[in-house]
């Protein structure tokens, strides 16, 4: 059998196997390039606010919520980064489920609560991380992606414009569907082929990160103090003057050390990326500051590495322009399996 015959065959039967979970995980990919954006738009009276002067109390904040929730604890704040935002809470309960609030900050009442998996962003979210089923979801979106990868690298060995550029890139519209599908198909592929190879490299990567054992130590939770913790708004100021540059983002309450608290801070200068890696954590029941982490530039590995797959997985390295770019992208795999079927039941 002639190499490119052997090489056809390869490309044309991983199309046929994997082809319909390509075209799952790639949509939803594509689909959630502007999630944040898609997920605001539909749901504004969770998300957006009238500005009314001065925001309350913190504390006030979470006393509302306990009020609405009596029975969950909050396992992570999101902080309004423009005044006409609210507060994202993620509060747990003790069985385990979990819920989204969102809370105005300038009144403290509880806007509205979600599971995360049932909103349409939350569930093409998930259809693209885990396909649903956890880290055996994980894996397989690894080897979805790793057969894109042998797709792609096939697929340029294929291209015809190896021997005749003006043919690799020529669409012969007054033709029979079949040759109309296959120049579509050679022409989409070796544009997008790049983005072809460099999105589903970062989520394989993503992928093994989630598996490495840094991120999987087993975790032992440690008895809250039995005393009444600091006021949130002490510590949130004690926070502040660890780290007046900074600004706060995320506030995550540790399950497994629940006397301590973390602040997530953006400074004004930051190089990193998608991710906020300032932190100051304190004792929530002493008011001590244990830490502060001023990250205004990674300088380890693996934090530099996150950066590095973040923007190019999630076409952030570019701002708008690349993002749209990526949402294109995204469906292309739609368009290759088509014109892929087709061509091949020409064959």
């Amino acid at each position: 059998m002639k190499f490119r015959n052997l090489v056809l065959k390869l490309h044309s039967s991983i199309g046929i196997v994997m082809g319909l979970l390509l075209m799952v995980i790639s949509f939803s990919g594509a689909s959630i390039v502007f999630h944040e954006e898609l997920d605001r738009t539909l749901n504004p009276s969770l998300w957006s606010v009238t500005p009314q002067g001065t925001q309350i109390s913190p504390d006030l904040m979470l006393d509302s919520v306990g009020k609405e929730f009596p029975n969950f604890s909050v396992q992570s704040i999101r902080w309004p980064q423009k005044p006409d935002e609210s507060y994202l809470l993620e509060v747990k309960a003790k069985d385990g489920k979990e819920l989204q609030t969102f809370v105005n900050p300038y009144t403290g009442e509880v806007l509205g609560s979600r599971v995360w998996e049932r909103s349409l962003i939350g569930f093409l979210y998930a259809l693209h991380h885990d396909l649903f089923i956890g880290k055996v979801g994980m894996v397989i979106v690894g080897i979805t992606g790793i057969s894109l990868l042998l797709m792609a690298f096939t697929g340029a060995i294929l291209w015809p414009g190896w021997r005749k550029l003006t043919t690799g890139f020529k669409i012969r519209w007054n033709t029979p569907l079949a040759l109309v599908s296959y120049d579509i198909h050679k022409v989409a592929g070796i544009v997008s082929h790049f983005f072809l190879l460099i999105i589903p490299f970062t989520g394989v990567l993503i992928v093994i990160v989630h598996f490495l054992p840094m991120f999987n130590q087993p975790v032992q939770v440690q008895p809250a103090p039995q005393q009444a913790p600091v006021a949130f708004s002490e510590l949130l100021r004690k926070a502040d003057m660890a780290m007046p540059d900074g600004k706060t983002t995320y506030v995550s309450f540790s399950e497994a050390q629940p006397q301590n608290l973390t602040f997530r801070k953006k400074l004004p200068n930051q190089q990193t990326g998608y991710f906020d890696f300032s932190t100051v954590e304190l004792h929530r029941y002493s008011g001590e500051v244990l830490q502060v982490n001023k990250v205004s530039k990674p300088k380890d590995a693996m934090s530099k590495m996150l950066i590095i797959l973040a923007d190019f997985h999630f076409g952030i390295f570019g701002g708008l322009l690349t993002r749209i770019l990526y949402m294109l992208i995204g469906l292309m795999p739609t368009v290759l399996l088509i014109t892929g079927m087709i061509t091949w039941q020409r064959r």
